[in-house]
């Protein structure tokens, strides 16, 4: 008797194991993290699976431009993902496809996801002409991280907050074999030891030059958003500027492909990067004593500005409907306990989170929390990815290279740029 009780139970078991698998529900989650930031949200969907067996979150990642690539040959095959990250700026020629939903009535009945919890501003970053599309996860923009211990050895005991000041912070960072800086006599370019700073080759150029324009109040669009309106003058003024760090001021390394391990290893004493590169500077103090401070993006022309953007969440088009509410289910514990996404060293702007004391007293954020005022993001056109997609010959990555990486002359680059961003906007 005892022994057919046991066998009763062990199939009671095993069916409501089974029942349980049965009734378990995955939705696919997309995403383009793949820095440091990339094992925290991995993290986070691990947390929320392993208390939640009856919806599991398949999160895949990628690098950006090969993710839309990816989604909209997914969309066309009416398989897309239930829940996909973007930036603001990159939301409109998704929408112009009809990729991913107006957002307004599904969400009307959730009591997370809705603006008031939210930062006004990084809700509003998320509508299209008047029309909420995404749901905000944080805002980011670029820093400068310096190495404290190189800073203590220049001397330098004012951290640089214009532009001038930097230059000359990353001159004193600058040495040669010979324990020289830029502009001694016989400094010796050919075999420098350590540069003060490094400076990027790719669309991260771009976007330094996006901040330095708009610290410029340069235009980029016509009214009519028909036509690339640069002022050439401003535009090639702030492009000077980031090319003189390698070509004229020789403080920064020409053709660097590897910012981080470059600063990690003290071949550069400041970084430019956002805040996602905050953990991996962690664990190296950790591990290593390394010691590390972050400064706000320099003020090099009239007033503050910094690049900067965000991610949100959108939900596609062609899924499953019938996933819909378990896909917002997740998304609002998401954003509910977005301080372990702030580890990833983003900012959260979910408002219990961004405004906590377990927040604030991170290392390294307060800084780049002063910077949101004056975070500048690219315009979101339909046009978005032809113009600024990373991982094509588009005009931001001809541009940036050419000027960063071939010391190209900078007014005709511009003026070719503008012109080829004209011609592809013209285009019905």
């Amino acid at each position: 008797m005892r022994r057919l009780l046991v066998c009763s139970l062990l199939v009671v078991m095993l069916f409501s194991v089974s029942l349980a698998t049965a009734q378990s529900t995955t939705i696919e989650f997309w995403g383009g993290w793949t820095g440091p930031d990339a094992e925290t949200m991995q993290g986070l969907v691990d947390e929320w699976n392993a208390a939640n067996p009856d919806l599991q979150v398949n999160l895949t990642m990628q690098q950006w431009s090969p993710l839309f690539d990816a989604f909209i040959t997914s969309a066309a095959a009416g398989d897309s993902p239930d829940i996909l990250a973007m930036h603001p700026q990159e939301m409109a020629q998704f929408i112009d496809l009809g990729l991913i939903l107006p957002l307004d009535d599904i969400i009307a009945g959730s009591d997370v996801l809705k603006v008031e919890n939210f930062s006004e501003n990084a809700w509003n970053l998320n509508k299209y002409e008047g029309v909420q599309y995404a749901i905000p996860l944080d805002l980011h923009m670029h820093g400068i991280f310096y190495n404290v211990d190189m800073f203590e050895a220049a001397g330098i005991d004012t951290l640089p907050v214009t532009g001038a000041e930097f230059v000359e912070a990353a001159r004193m960072l600058t040495l040669d074999a010979n324990g020289k800086h830029p502009g001694d006599d016989g400094f010796d370019a050919a075999n420098v030891v350590q540069y003060g700073t490094s400076m990027h080759t790719n669309h991260h150029a771009f976007f330094q030059w996006w901040a330095l324009y708009n610290q410029l109040d340069g235009q980029f669009l016509s009214e009519d958003g028909m036509q690339c309106a640069w002022d050439l003058d401003k535009a090639t003024q702030a492009w000077q500027w980031l090319q003189d760090l390698v070509y004229t001021h020789g403080v920064a390394p020409q053709g660097q492909t590897d910012y981080p391990a470059d600063f990690l290893s003290g071949r550069t004493a400041m970084l430019i990067d956002g805040p996602w590169r905050m953990p991996q500077l962690e664990q190296a103090q950790a591990d290593q004593g390394f010691n590390w401070g972050v400064i706000e993006y320099p003020v090099v022309f009239d007033h503050p500005a910094v690049w900067g953007s965000g991610h949100n969440f959108t939900l596609p088009t062609n899924a499953d409907p019938a996933k819909q509410a378990d896909a917002l289910r997740f998304l609002e514990w998401l954003v509910s306990n977005s301080q372990g996404w702030a580890v990833s060293g983003q900012l959260p702007v979910f408002n219990s989170v961004s405004e906590s004391e377990a927040f604030l007293e991170l290392p390294g954020r307060s800084s780049f929390v002063e910077m949101l005022p004056y975070e500048v993001i690219l315009p979101g056109i339909v046009k978005y990815n032809e113009i600024f997609a990373s991982n094509a010959p588009t005009p931001m990555m001809v541009l940036a290279q050419d000027i960063m990486l071939n010391d190209a002359e900078v007014r005709p680059a511009v003026e070719t740029a503008c012109n080829e961003i004209t011609a592809i906007l013209s285009i019905p």
